[in-house]
């Protein structure tokens, strides 16, 4: 064959590529492009749906399904606010429906000018005759229900949304969008993307085709340094029959700096003194590659004798990279040996741990194992906190709360401490997250309660105890509770400290268990008070006691004006109301006197006494 043909045939078979190449794209564009307007459009019909509830109002339909009667005013002005909304989202009608001895009704819906014009408003109650088998499953279906039908409105899609009233009478609300509308939206969206797709797709192809060889070339390197790049390290680790090798990703902590301050041919210069320093150090079979920007990866076999560790810890930080200008940087480096299909991930989490704890160089092999001791801490751990539940080594410690005006302990905060066997005493942060992963912080409340029940029962000495909201969520330790109650001589001794964030997120319950505790003659006192959004006269509907302040206002009393003015000024409310506000973690004289100016009297913290095993 002629060469003249040969080449006009390999220019055929390339516009015939290029062609049903183009094809492909569009419609592949036209499936994805029509697959979204529908996504949209079903998610625009839920949100309108869903909306229906809010406009119409949770008391509406409680009254429609009631037989209660709604009067013509108020169904027009839901109407009126239906229509609205249906044409502010371009749709052609939002409803709600009930239903009722097999029949649907109308309880509510928008209209249309059309509508209004044709005398063909729906009004209340007014039965939908169309209504399919569909329609009427809606309103016993836990999920969405899409129909496409056709009545005397028009030809729709549609939604149904099935909701439950306080009374348990279920009603649906939907959303309609005219299929005419939808073949527009449809027609016009993938027209455009189609015309956009072909444009881009041509472009690319030209470009593709244009720089096809200088991408080919360069590829595999690092254009500014002219050393191999991440894809040349890829590429080596897929094809080598090795299978067994040492990665390390050594990352440059400065060189963004660099790069921002002197500018990128600065840093490419850094980078490639710093690339030739490690090239020239690596042992035979080693290779180095420039990762990514700040990223240099060294890679060698285990056949080689020295290794990667000694080559990253010879690296001196104190030599200049670069001397004009003098530019000084460190590293870090994670290294990973074994196998080739995850080397090069398992590298970058040991560069991940080198950043966090601050250390030069990171093998994977020992973050794996760091993350092995921590689980079998845990267990461990586990295990410790169940052994001191059965051995009765789980004991309260007192910490006295004094009223610094008259020079008296007011009562005890009793604290949870567990012994060890050996006898050291662990404070809840030791063992308290492992009490909540094993659910047996119910029964550290039930412990220490019933502890403090023996220490305190033959005295007239007040104490305290915390108690959090799902302490009173379980029932059976609450009514664990409410029995020891009854049976304490002096219950008026006893004050249970409820945490201001749970007052605030259970507030029905712990409305209800405080009043519970009232009536047996406990006290009671919100703790932390302070640390969030605080609002004392919502707080004050629990009937509590008093307050214990945040920690973190307490400890800064002294020298920030706001916590002073803030405790000041809550102190004088406070009294007003009969409320009793301990201020906690009084670590020292200066914390006292300005808490004493600010005229709170109550105070506990290690500058009285520090918790201890016993009362005096």
């Amino acid at each position: 064959m002629p060469k003249g043909m040969q080449k006009t045939s390999w220019l055929l078979y390339g516009f015939a590529a290029f062609f049903i190449s183009l094809f492909g794209y569009i419609y592949y564009t036209y499936e994805t492009t029509r697959s979204e307007i529908m996504e949209n459009i079903d998610s625009k019909l839920l949100n309108a749906a869903v909306s229906v509830k809010h406009i119409l109002g949770d008391d509406y339909h409680n009254m429609v399904n009631a037989g209660l009667p709604v009067s013509a005013a108020i169904y027009k002005e839901k109407s009126r606010a239906l229509s609205e909304y249906a044409k502010q989202m371009q749709l052609a009608y939002v409803y709600a429906m009930i239903l009722r001895d097999g029949k649907v009704y109308f309880s509510a819906s928008s209209y249309t000018q059309k509508d209004q014009n044709n005398g063909r408003v729906t009004q209340f109650l007014d039965v939908y005759p169309e209504a399919t088998e569909l329609n009427k499953e809606a309103f016993f279906s836990t999920e969405p229900v899409f129909e496409i039908s056709k009545d005397q409105w028009g030809y729709f899609k549609s939604i149904f949304v099935t909701f439950v009233d306080n009374n348990g009478h279920t009603y649906i609300t939907g959303a309609d969008i005219t299929i005419s509308d939808l073949n527009q939206q449809l027609q016009h969206s993938v027209t455009r993307a189609m015309i956009t797709g072909c444009f881009f797709f041509f472009i690319a192809a030209l470009i593709a085709g244009l720089y096809f060889l200088q991408l080919k070339r360069s590829l595999s390197t690092d254009a500014r340094t002219g050393f191999a790049n991440h894809v040349a390290l890829e590429y080596y680790i897929k094809k080598t029959t090795k299978h067994r090798m040492e990665l390390a990703v050594v990352a440059i902590n400065e060189l963004e700096d660099i790069s921002s301050f002197y500018g990128t041919q600065v840093s490419d210069k850094v980078m490639a003194n710093l690339l030739g320093y490690f090239q020239s150090r690596m042992p035979g079979e080693g290779f180095v590659y420039r990762l990514a920007t700040n990223k240099i990866a060294l890679l060698r076999t285990h056949s080689d004798e020295r290794n990667i560790d000694d080559v990253i810890m010879a690296f001196n930080h104190a030599i200049p990279a670069l001397k004009e200008p003098y530019i000084y940087v460190s590293l870090y480096a994670g290294i990973a040996t074994g196998n080739k299909q995850m080397l090069i991930e398992n590298a970058h989490v040991a560069l991940q741990q080198a950043k966090l704890n601050n250390q030069r160089i990171v093998r994977y092999e020992n973050v794996f194992k760091q993350v092995e001791e921590r689980f079998r801490s845990n267990v461990t751990l586990a295990k410790e906190v169940k052994e001191a539940f059965d051995n009765n080594r789980i004991v309260p410690y007192f910490q006295a709360v004094y009223d610094n005006q008259s020079k008296q302990i007011d009562h005890y905060q009793c604290l949870a401490r567990m012994a060890s066997a050996t006898g050291r005493i662990h404070a809840p942060d030791y063992f308290m997250m492992v009490l909540k992963r094993s659910r047996m912080d119910g029964l550290l409340r039930r412990t220490m309660f019933t502890r403090c029940i023996e220490q305190f029962r033959k005295t007239n000495v007040r104490w305290s105890i915390n108690i959090t909201a799902q302490d009173i969520l379980d029932p059976s330790l609450s009514e664990f509770l409410e029995l020891q109650l009854r049976r304490y001589p002096q219950p008026h001794n006893i004050i249970f400290q409820f945490y201001e964030r749970d007052a605030i997120a259970y507030f029905s319950e712990v409305k209800t268990f405080i009043n519970t505790l009232k009536n047996k003659g406990a006290q009671v006192i919100i703790n932390e008070f302070g640390a969030g959004f605080s609002n004392l006269p919502h707080i004050r509907k629990l009937e509590i006691d008093g307050l214990k302040l945040d920690k973190g206002l307490v400890s800064q009393i002294h020298i920030n004006a706001d916590n002073y003015l803030f405790i000041e000024n809550l102190v004088k409310y406070a009294q007003q109301l009969k409320l009793e506000v301990i201020a906690e973690q009084v670590d020292n004289e200066q914390i006292a006197d300005a808490l004493t100016r600010a005229g709170v009297t109550l105070m506990q913290g290690s500058h009285f006494a520090p918790p201890t095993p016993y009362i005096h």
